[in-house]
């Protein structure tokens, strides 16, 4: 079959419309379509944890194209009507819910390449950033007050930074934290929850998850580590001989 801007449709096709958009096709030979209906309710359910989409839109245009997964799920549902009864509810369900987060995962990425590139901080602008994450790293930051130091806006700031460091403003801070905790438990012998409140958490046991987050082990055990690797690599005394 050919589509109404001259393109082809092939075996494994789809093509995803809007509601009340009509759709045209000009079939030759013999064939097979399954329709399949989409409640916009169950969209947004599936879309419900997608960053950046919060009125996810499923539809892929003029042109059709040519998806195996959506194809190989599509022909598994229509086993549905062998399985039967409540089980049978449940199969279509399952395999309806996997179509949609494929269509979706599939947009989000279309559009994803679609945004323009976003120009990295310049120098000057992320030392004063950077600087200011240093001096603050044991008081509460805000994104406002990170961006003001560097002369831009939250939302200017965030995109800018992290395209130059590759990291959110929030994930450098805590790295930032969670090393400069790491010089604290090796090179002092301060009480955990000391060094949480020197370094902006505000309880202990934030400041443990975040640790084990980033360092894989929980302070405590990571400090125990350390001291023990400390103490197998000190070079061992040598005995002089007594004097005669």
């Amino acid at each position: 079959m050919t589509a109404p801007d001259g393109g082809l449709a092939t075996p494994g096709t789809v093509h995803v419309t809007e509601p009340t958009v009509a759709v045209r096709c000009l079939f030759r030979g013999p064939y097979d379509v399954l329709h399949l209906h989409v409640p916009n309710n169950l969209i947004v359910e599936c879309a419900r944890d997608m960053i950046g989409h919060p009125m996810p839109v499923l539809f892929s245009g003029s042109v059709p194209r040519k998806d195996v997964t959506v194809d190989a799920l599509s022909r598994a549902l229509l086993e549905a009507d062998r399985v039967g009864g409540s089980f049978g509810q449940i199969y279509a369900d399952c395999i309806g819910t996997a179509i949609i987060a494929r269509l979706l995962s599939s947009t989000n990425r279309a559009a994803t390449a679609e945004r323009p590139k976003v120009g990295e901080l310049s120098r000057w602008r992320l030392k004063r950033a950077i600087d200011y994450f240093e001096a603050q790293l044991g008081k509460p930051v805000s994104l406002a007050d990170v961006a003001s130091s560097a002369g831009l806006t939250r939302m200017h700031f965030a995109a800018q930074f992290r395209a130059a460091t590759g990291l959110r403003p929030h994930e450098y801070l805590l790295r930032r934290r969670i090393e400069r905790a790491q010089e604290m438990l090796t090179e002092t012998g301060m009480p955990l929850v000391d060094i949480a409140l020197s370094v902006g958490f505000q309880t202990q046991s934030h400041f443990t998850s975040v640790f084990k987050r980033f360092a894989g082990q929980p302070p405590r055990a990571w400090r125990e580590s350390r001291s023990v690797t400390v103490r197998t690599t000190l070079p061992q005394r040598r005995c002089l001989p007594e004097a005669t």
